[in-house]
């Protein structure tokens, strides 16, 4: 409680100082009245046919288990990560001012990979996944936060290869495999989209897939995905026409981004890493990845130098339900070991772009802390050890975000984290390396937002 106590004014003071220095190295940027622009001029196209392609990074956590001749081994939460690849194309209906519903199909390349192996006395067993094609049919359905972004759910069907091979040794025997497997499945996920220009617009989209169980070479492997595209879209309008001049105009919200703000975050992710437990000749390593919910508090300065740019810095404090376990067993000797992520804390920078005044593309980075919960236990050869403990990781996080206006001082933010922590001894017999892949999203509270910030449409009432 102490640390928690001492991490807000600490945070609040960092950003209080650079937003003082910044404020006196550069001019202030003039805020511009709301305008109404024609839609011949900008004219955001919703309806209609798109086309696109995206970049991302992701990872999977596998429930894998065996059993047989007095052997039985288990990975609640193997997994790996890596980056992707996706192209896409599909066609968007606009039903109302504010609402938007679409379907989509998608086929994606990616070079996520895990391994997982245990050993004890007399046996040890070794198992790598690896989902590298993946494709899934679509529907969103989203509302328009302005008349430029769209924030929107997505889901349906998602189908994923798998390349899987695997070693045991035993008894003095040892058996391999290696084999390509076909999963079906279901995805999930939320997105936001802003036009950049009549026809180009981009996008963050977060999703999780769920895959069903299959028995691979006498291994239960239920796999599931966790994966954030970047993604670039070039719309067509009119179903496959050129898009019309004609329609209403595109109500641009005037807004300044300078000054402080703070807000509340909900979401989901996963944690991948090394781990290893080991005493008495028994020991387990495996890629350990956990998956669940997360919410936290943040708060943060933004100084707008420009009418296009900012920079700014955040800090916050999260709490997750993350946890990845695994267990090997033969007779007479065992090992287990689960590590939890706990609570996360962060303090970034952020340089942000505005394709237009109410909706902010911006990337952010700087040091982030962990708090790791591990329990361990191991015997084999007539020694037995127990182990629970908790310790804090440093480590640093970076990742990409879209930030759009509602109304007045509010705003919404869709966030995507990765983050590296060191390797370190949780506990006796547990050491871990874990790094996390997070989605947040956000509602905040810019202070200090005045009726200069109304939209054309409010300010000409």
């Amino acid at each position: 409680m102490s640390f928690k106590l001492r991490f807000a004014p600490l945070v609040a003071g960092i950003i209080a100082a650079i937003l003082d220095a910044a404020t006196a190295a550069f001019p202030a940027y003039a805020q511009s009245p709301p305008v109404s622009i024609p839609a011949k001029d900008f004219g955001p196209v919703w309806t209609g046919f798109y086309v696109g392609g995206a970049f991302g990074a992701g990872g999977m956590v596998n429930n894998l288990s065996t059993g047989g001749g007095g052997i039985s081994s288990s990975f609640n939460g193997g997994g790996g990560s890596g980056v992707l690849g996706s192209i896409y194309g599909g066609i968007d209906y606009q039903i109302l001012p504010k609402a938007i519903v679409g379907v989509l199909a998608e086929a994606t390349l990616a070079s996520i990979s895990g391994t997982n192996s245990a050993s004890v006395p007399g046996a040890n067993a070794s198992v790598t996944s690896q989902p590298n094609f993946g494709w899934a049919v679509l529907a969103r359905a989203g509302v328009l936060a302005n008349s430029s972004t769209l924030i929107y759910l997505t889901g349906g069907y998602a189908g994923q290869n798998f390349l899987t091979s695997g070693t045991a040794n035993a008894g003095g025997s040892t058996s391999s495999f290696s084999q390509s497997n076909t999963f079906n499945g279901w995805t999930v996920g939320p997105g936001v989209e802003a036009m950049l220009t009549r026809n180009w617009a981009t996008k963050l989209e977060y999703r999780y897939s769920q895959f069903g169980t299959q028995n691979i070479s006498g291994i239960s492997i239920t796999p599931s995905t966790h994966a954030l595209r970047a993604g670039l879209s070039y719309k067509f309008g009119g179903f496959g026409g050129a898009p019309s001049d004609d329609g209403p105009a595109f109500n641009e919200p005037a807004f300044n981004w300078t000054g402080f703000y703070g807000g509340v975050a909900a979401g989901a992710g996963m944690a991948t890493g090394p781990v290893t437990a080991s005493a008495g000749g028994a020991s387990a390593t495996f890629t350990g990845a956990g998956q669940g919910l997360l919410g936290g508090v943040f708060i943060g300065a933004d100084y707008q130098f420009a009418p296009k740019a900012l920079v700014g810095v955040m800090g916050d404090f999260t709490w997750s339900g993350l946890q990845t376990s695994t267990s090997i067993a033969v007779p007479g000797a065992g090992a287990y070991a689960a590590v939890s992520p706990n609570q996360i804390w962060s303090v970034m920078g952020r340089l942000g772009y505005l394709p237009i005044r109410s909706t902010l593309l911006y990337a952010a980075a700087g040091y982030t802390g962990m708090n790791v919960q591990a329990t361990g236990t191991a015997y084999g050869g007539g020694t037995a050890l127990f182990g629970q403990g908790s310790t804090n990781l440093n480590g640093w996080t970076v990742g990409p975000g879209i930030e759009t206006v509602i109304t007045g001082g509010w705003t919404t933010r869709l966030e995507y984290r990765y983050s590296q922590y060191e390797q370190k001894q949780i506990t006796p017999g547990v050491t871990a390396q874990p790094s996390t892949h997070t989605i947040r999203l956000g509602l905040a509270y810019k202070f200090g937002v005045g009726a200069d910030n109304k939209s054309a449409a409010e300010a000409a009432e």
